[in-house]
């Protein structure tokens, strides 16, 4: 991995192949975002009562439009593929990934002061980046193995969001 948390496209020891440069582009484009993001609501932390509200809003405005937006395309492209290689618990492993992460945002929005929004931000931002190196080095060697062209299917797949959603990314 590399600093940013991903995984380095250009990784000569990964069997499948390297990561297509467009996804590892989006993937740490919306990681960014979201430290970012985060980070800004720690920020809060300790500078009094109602400080952390708009770095709370601007948090959960994101992961409402960009994430969401990422995850729902994957579910529809991604998964149905990963299902047709016949790889079931692995999908079930990744939905159970967006479960969780739609209950991080939940507790980000509903926590009673900065620290505990913040403790759940941070949890977002781990969960979010082991889902992307899930989706890097297992869900992608997964279809690769399996015949798959992995390169046209995530160039598809950021076209679709780009169709579907292009307002939602305001990291790009």
């Amino acid at each position: 991995m590399s600093q940013t948390g991903m995984n380095d496209p250009t990784d000569a020891n990964d069997s499948a192949g390297p990561t297509p440069r467009d996804s590892h582009d989006h993937h740490s484009g919306l990681w960014s975002a979201l430290v970012q993001r985060a980070d800004a609501l720690t920020a809060t932390v300790g500078t009094g009562q109602g400080e952390d509200l708009h770095a709370r809003r601007a948090l959960i405005d994101f992961v409402h439009g960009d994430v969401l937006a990422h995850l729902k395309t994957e579910e529809r492209v991604l998964y149905e593929a990963v299902r047709e290689v016949g790889a079931h618990t692995l999908v079930a492993t990744l939905e159970a990934d967006h479960r969780f992460l739609l209950d991080l945002v939940e507790q980000v929005e509903k926590a009673d002061t900065a620290m505990e929004a913040a403790l759940s931000a941070r949890a977002l931002v781990v969960l979010f980046a082991l889902r992307i190196e899930k989706e890097d080095t297992v869900v992608l060697r997964t279809l690769t193995e399996a015949g798959v062209d992995v390169t046209a299917l995530l160039e598809g797949m950021i076209v679709q969001m780009a169709t579907d959603y292009d307002a939602h990314f305001s990291y790009l």
